[in-house]
């Protein structure tokens, strides 16, 4: 439902603006510079409102960060799925939980559901990101470099009270 409301809200100034032009309402200056700003502005538009809404984010993910859930898609060959890996972490600092997408690899793939299983038991789960050296791959760049590390989230003691 939401992608036919976008769609319409795209849709609605382009009829105005394409019936003025057609009933010839509009200067030439003005219909070369509507014929350029409006898709332009649609496509930052929609860039950031991607970025913004509750659809999975390709952006890099924190170097530190606490899992709050995850979902695994497994490559499927038969129905032409590559797979996915689903992350939904808040990061150290606080912030509200973000929805990642990474490719799927059988290694993460272990790692997540590792990972999972311990959230399902109540044990909260930190996870840092290592890439390039730290991650032991010299010659990698890129998303192939990123490697991510998850371990059970020991809470802070407190140091005694002195007085």
């Amino acid at each position: 439902m939401a992608k036919l409301t976008i769609s319409l809200a795209y849709l609605v100034p382009l009829v105005i603006i394409a019936s003025s032009w057609a009933q010839g309402r509009m200067t030439p200056s003005i219909r070369m510079s509507a014929l350029v700003l409006l898709p332009v502005c649609y496509l930052i538009h929609w860039h950031f409102l991607e970025r913004m809404s509750g659809w999975p984010t390709d952006l890099q993910i924190p170097d530190q960060f606490e899992l709050v859930a995850a979902n695994v898609i497994e490559p499927n060959k038969t129905l032409n799925l590559d797979g996915a890996i689903y992350l939904w972490i808040r990061s150290r600092l606080g912030e509200a939980p973000r929805s990642h997408e990474l490719e799927y690899s059988r290694e993460l793939h272990v790692k997540i559901v590792e990972a999972q299983r311990r959230l399902d038991q109540g044990i909260r789960q930190y996870g840092n990101t290592l890439s390039g050296r730290e991650a032991g791959n010299e010659g990698t760049s890129g998303e192939e470099a990123l490697r991510l590390e998850l371990q059970d989230l020991t809470e802070r003691q407190l140091p005694a009270k002195t007085f």
